[in-house]
């Protein structure tokens, strides 16, 4: 018997130069709420794209009031920034800080990184990966370093893979209502408007009894493996990222034609 839906707010890019004026109205409604997101905090953001507000003087404080709120804190890579073009053991986008170094440069990278919240005195709850770019030499150098929760993958619910580690899968990209499993929503606010905003906060208000928390959502099914159906969403979902980006070709080609009649 399937269990209602349940979902776990993830936030990406978190990092001194990220739009702050966007994140405060955010916070205050997570915090009215009591809603306790992932936020995917960047050591050491060195990712132009991502420089959208000036440097928050203030930033590391803010996120050690984020652990001490009980918010899940993500190590986002290093320095988010595009080192090969291996999509990894995902394959979801073609371009990582990681996948394709050797164990020990990626070693290196991440010891860095946590080295940083370390002497800022944060502790990481579970690893992002910039991208959704990483292999298997990533995650045998993350469990060596302590880090033994990954938020990625497609899936039903969390489950432990054969390493150890545990996956809690991550799905959409966009607030949505699905029929049943734990569903966790990747959201990148440094785009964000006002519009977006409220359609958030719409969302927050209608499903805040379903949000779950990252420590709460570790408790779920606590000795799973990956299920044979776990696969298929993976497989669904790429096919119909493929045919999305088909159409949107498709289209776009269509309204060029069109316009230079």
């Amino acid at each position: 018997m399937w269990r209602p839906s349940r979902y776990l707010i993830r936030f990406d890019d978190i990092c001194p130069t990220m739009n702050w004026a966007i994140w405060e109205d955010i916070e205050a409604l997570l915090d009215e709420h009591g809603v306790k997101p992932i936020v995917a905090v960047i050591p050491d953001n060195q990712d132009r794209s991502l420089q959208v507000d000036p440097p928050n003087r203030a930033f590391w404080s803010r996120v050690r009031d984020w652990q001490a709120k009980g918010w899940g804190i993500g190590l986002h890579g290093y320095q988010h920034v595009v080192l090969t073009p291996d999509g990894g053991i995902l394959g979801i986008h073609c371009r990582s800080e990681f996948a394709g170094l050797t164990e020990a440069e990626q070693r290196s990278r991440l010891a860095r990184g946590l080295a940083i919240f370390r002497n800022e005195g944060v502790r990481p709850d579970i690893w992002v990966a910039p991208f959704h770019s990483f292999d298997r030499s990533t995650l045998l150098a993350l469990k060596d370093l302590g880090i033994d929760v990954v938020s990625d993958g497609m899936g039903f619910g969390p489950w432990i893979d054969q390493l150890g580690l545990r996956w809690i899968p991550q799905q959409l990209g966009t607030c949505g209502c699905m029929p049943f499993g734990l569903w966790t929503i990747c959201h990148h606010h440094n785009g964000w408007n006002s519009r977006h905003s409220a359609e958030f906060k719409t969302w927050v208000v209608a499903k805040r009894a379903s949000v779950l928390s990252l420590g709460q959502t570790v408790q779920l099914r606590a000795s799973r493996r990956k299920q044979w159906c776990d696969p298929l969403i993976a497989y669904g979902w790429r096919q119909g990222r493929r045919l999305y980006r088909s159409l949107a070709t498709m289209f776009q080609s269509g309204g060029t034609e069109r316009t230079s009649v």
